[in-house]
């Protein structure tokens, strides 16, 4: 092979995806009225708290009325995870408030195809079932919604997400020392969206897979690896109780909605209402819309997991493959997907308790977190079914999410730029 065609294997894959996201981006700011990469981004919340930080408090100067923000004590705080503020923390020193968020967001986004090709290239061995899958997760589902808006909830899902399929790419190399990066990345998702420690065990799982010794000798490997996980954790805890007087409490408790509702943020009376929604609602062109539809329609990436899931239940049962379970290096996975499936039913689960699911949005904003967590799943199961030119038909899904996302985009921000 020529230094020419070693150079387009390696890098042919990346310009595909790319200029793929590239032209659905770029539609997306021609259709969209007034929205643009340079847009000015009026709920900078994490970059305004970043300012305060550089300036010597932990509250905010002054109450902004379009903006979140808890009350305590007569400060105003932002209630939510911190480690998006650390990320701004550069970008305040160049630009002050003002910081260019929506290109930061999509910079973010296009990490995220990155980590989802490179983490479906390393399990599966083929880079271009890859660069498919990759363009699944990343433009096919209602990521793609929140993929380009700097917005306060917008551009810390987006960090999670990012973060949370970083974790799992870096459980998933022969690098042992990768498992520093995967923790922290794990913490960092945690740190922009609570919930996502949620995929603890599965982090775990892989890890132990990797360093292949007795218990005893993982935990304390483990406890190693985890040192710079710990140590971001500890300032996102101490920031709590600086604030709050508590290591368990962002502020949420403390924004005006939930201090005025007597049920609070959590409350298990709302549990019904919200799955049917989240499950069974099909209200695909209400706008505005404040409660989102069915989150597998939004993102079809999740009937194509529990498709594949069928077929792999089958299987199982039929015993009609002896490598459904175990790949060519005698790992057994399938508790990997077995338990990605029980943790992404318990998260949704907890996205029933909240009081709006995300408030005004386009499919289903919440149940994005549980994307990068789903994607794992599917790419093995792919992996040890053998998906030859079945694959394909994933493309059915794909083109309905990326059409349905894209003109539900165009319409959400026509209306806040318009």
């Amino acid at each position: 092979m020529t230094l020419n065609n070693q150079i387009k294997s390696k890098y042919g894959p990346y310009a595909i995806i790319l200029s793929a996201a590239f032209v659905v981006y770029g539609l997306i700011y021609l259709f969209s009225d007034g929205f643009f990469l340079t847009s000015f981004n009026v709920y900078n919340s994490f970059s305004r708290q970043a300012a305060a930080w550089l300036s010597g408090s932990l509250s905010l100067p002054e109450n902004v009325p379009w903006l979140e923000l808890a009350v305590f004590d007569g400060n105003y705080y932002v209630p939510f995870p911190p480690v998006p503020s650390i990320i701004m923390l550069p970008f305040v020193l160049l630009f002050g408030i003002n910081t260019p968020d929506n290109a930061i967001a999509v910079f973010i986004s296009l990490c995220s195809l990155i980590y989802a090709y490179k983490l479906g290239q390393i399990i599966l061995g083929n880079k271009w079932y890859a660069v498919f899958l990759s363009l699944f997760l990343v433009l096919g589902t209602n990521y793609l919604h929140i993929s380009l808006w700097g917005a306060v909830w917008y551009i810390a899902q987006n960090m999670a997400f990012l973060f949370m399929l970083m974790a799992f790419y870096y459980t998933s190399t022969e690098n042992p020392k990768h498992s520093y990066i995967a923790l922290f990345a794990l913490c960092a998702s945690m740190g922009s969206r609570t919930f996502n420690i949620i995929y603890l065990p599965v982090v775990l799982y892989l890890i132990n897979k990797r360093e292949n010794t007795t218990f005893g000798n993982f935990i304390v490997r483990t406890l190693v690896y985890s040192i710079p996980a710990f140590i971001m954790g500890a300032f996102i805890l101490w920031l709590n109780y600086a604030r709050f007087g508590s290591v368990f409490e962002f502020g949420y408790n403390y924004l005006p909605e939930f201090v005025n509702d007597p049920h609070g943020m959590f409350y298990s009376g709302r549990i019904l209402l919200n799955l049917g929604r989240m499950f069974f609602s099909f209200n695909l062109t209400e706008f505005p819309m404040f409660f989102g539809f069915a989150f597998w329609v939004a993102s079809p990436i999740v009937i194509s997991f529990f498709v594949y899931f069928i077929f792999y239940i089958y299987k199982i049962i039929a015993k009609k493959s002896a490598s459904l379970s175990v790949n060519e290096q005698g790992h057994d996975y399938k508790y990997v997907v077995f338990c990605i499936l029980i943790l992404t039913i318990v998260h949704i689960f907890i996205f029933s308790l909240y009081r709006t699911l995300g408030g005004h949005q386009f499919g289903s904003r919440y149940t994005i977190d549980t994307l990068p967590a789903f994607y794992l799943g599917l790419v093995y199961m792919i992996r040890m079914q053998s998906p030859g030119k079945f694959m394909y038909l994933n493309i059915i899904p794909l083109l309905f999410g990326l059409i349905l996302n894209f003109l539900g985009t165009i319409r959400y921000f026509s209306y806040y730029y318009g």
